[in-house]
């Protein structure tokens, strides 16, 4: 190596970044936790926010302390507080906002040399920090055998022939997490059927009052749906007992669906729920709002100083993130009547919104008023919701409730302007991915309530007027082959109505449960 070679790199080496790398932390400790679930793309956006936010910090105190050696020696201890805060508890961040403060009073009097000295040692200390969670990733997947996509994923499906005189009716499917089937609801929960399945019958829609999820996980539910098949099949489970869910991403993402209808030239349109599982890779248009966190997002804001100082300002714990959430709902009700935005009309589109309610948490009242929140935020659904809030709160069904009045409600409205967009024939789709999870308990499916938690709304708009031979029991694969069969004159079968209980922990080991069981159980 060269001498000027060497200077390079070890001026590199003395660069201030420990602040910057400190941000990246949250990410890469919950990369780790969640292997089986994220790619690394998805902590992306999380990470260059964080690294904008150090970066201006970084400025301000070059212009304060005259040096950006010392700003960033000053800046990592706020940096803790900054991204770990609320993960550290008050004692340690005050303890840190010491340290800070303190720095900055002695670095102020005048320039010093060994902010620049500690440069080296502390990069060094900060990326064996972040190495340790990425070794721990590493190694785990590569000892987990995870499933791979079978020749029948990458098939096509079997259609006739397209004709240029054939109708191409609009098709919204909209994937609503946790919407219970009315049987259930309408008997078992605090609403009554003037606000939950009259809202659609109301407006012409085939409401089915016995249909089931095949899953009662959201990623296999959709994947299974999406691709017409049992994930068993879509998916070669070389080892039962991996807990790498990220094919299921692809195959959701990649859908035989999906991949079908833009063959018949179909416009894709996706509107994410911020669940990154769910959202289609395939989409030519994507519907997201500014203030739409994802998945990785919120909880980097849950480890960070919001929930610390939010009790401080009067506020709950997670009322920023429920406020976010709220932000997201209300776009997607919002702008779903306008998804033909920028499509020309002679092209026919297929609009995807996975909307992540009534689902937990639970931000909205039953006219739609904020709630506060009371704990740290979570999607923890099941007997994961009670480890959150306390075994002894028995609020689920009552807040389920008034969070599916007003989720129906403005559900019912984007229908509305969706029949008024264009004079388009139109086939809306309205099904939950499962049911809610009261009676979940996620490592014991003898312990759980299944009928709650595979029952699904399922309701169909057809605006031509001609009838979807729905019929008792239908499971949630069997959509788009019914479908592709009303529409297309398709001769698809459909398939055997089994349903599959895997265990959190355990997403591709089966307990295998039957539609006439769920029937007579309850």
């Amino acid at each position: 190596m060269s001498s000027s070679v060497r200077n390079v790199f070890w001026k590199v080496l003395y660069l201030p970044i420990h602040p910057f790398l400190v941000a990246a932390l949250p990410a890469v400790h919950f990369f780790d936790l969640n292997l089986g679930l994220l790619e690394f793309r998805d902590l992306s956006k999380a990470v260059i926010l964080a690294f904008a936010l150090v970066g201006l910090l970084l400025l301000a105190g070059r212009w304060i302390w005259h040096s950006f050696h010392s700003a960033a020696m000053i800046l990592t201890p706020i940096s803790i507080i900054l991204f770990k805060g609320n993960k550290l508890g008050p004692w340690w961040s005050l303890g840190f906002l010491v340290l800070g403060l303190s720095l900055g009073w002695i670095l102020r009097r005048g320039p010093r040399q060994w902010p620049r000295q500690l440069s080296l040692p502390m990069n060094l200390a900060m990326m064996a920090l972040i190495a340790m969670p990425l070794a721990s990733a590493w190694r785990a997947d590569y000892h987990d055998k995870a499933p791979q996509p079978t020749a029948f994923f990458q098939s096509e499906v079997p259609l006739p022939a397209l004709s240029e005189n054939r109708s191409r009716p609009d098709i919204y499917y909209i994937l609503m997490d946790g919407l219970g089937q009315p049987t259930m609801i309408e008997s078992e929960y605090p609403i009554t059927r003037a606000e939950y399945s009259d809202l659609f019958s109301h407006r012409g829609f085939q409401v089915s009052f016995h249909s089931f999820a095949n899953y009662p996980q959201t990623a296999l539910s959709a994947a299974s749906t999406m691709n017409m098949a049992p994930v068993q099949k879509i998916l070669n489970i070389v080892d039962p007992n991996s807990k790498d869910r990220r094919i299921l991403t692809k195959v959701i993402g990649h859908s035989r669906v999906v991949r079908t209808l833009r063959q018949w030239g179909y416009q894709v349109v996706d509107f994410p729920s911020g669940y990154p599982m769910t959202k289609q890779d395939l989409a030519l248009h994507t519907r997201v709002g500014f203030w739409s966190p994802t998945f990785v997002e919120y909880y980097l804001i849950g480890e960070g100083i919001l929930p610390l100082v939010s009790p401080l300002l009067g506020l709950g714990p997670s009322d920023v993130s429920f406020a976010l959430r709220r932000e997201r709902l209300n776009f997607i009700f919002d702008k779903l009547p306008s998804a033909r935005q920028g499509i020309a009309d002679a092209d026919p589109v297929f609009v995807y919104a996975h909307i992540l309610a009534p689902h937990p948490p639970f931000v909205f009242g039953p006219q739609g008023q904020p709630l506060k929140s009371r704990t740290e935020f979570g999607f923890a659904d099941g007997n994961h919701w009670l480890d959150l809030h306390g075994r002894q709160d028995h609020s689920y069904r009552r807040r389920y409730a008034d969070q599916a009045v007003w989720v129906m409600k403005r559900l019912a409205d984007a229908v509305d302007g969706i029949m008024a967009s264009s004079t388009r024939d139109k086939i809306i789709i309205i099904q939950g991915d499962h049911g809610p999870g009261s009676g979940l308990e996620w490592e014991e499916p003898e312990n759980s309530d299944h009928f709650e938690r595979f029952g699904i709304f399922n309701a169909w708009y057809v605006s031509s007027g001609q009838s979807v031979p729905l019929y008792d029991g239908i499971t949630a694969m069997n959509t788009f082959p019914l479908l592709f069969n009303t529409i297309f004159d398709a001769e698809l079968p459909l398939l055997a109505d089994q349903l599959w209980f895997p265990r959190f922990s355990r997403p591709f080991v089966f307990t295998e449960l039957s539609v006439d069981s769920l029937k007579t159980s309850n």
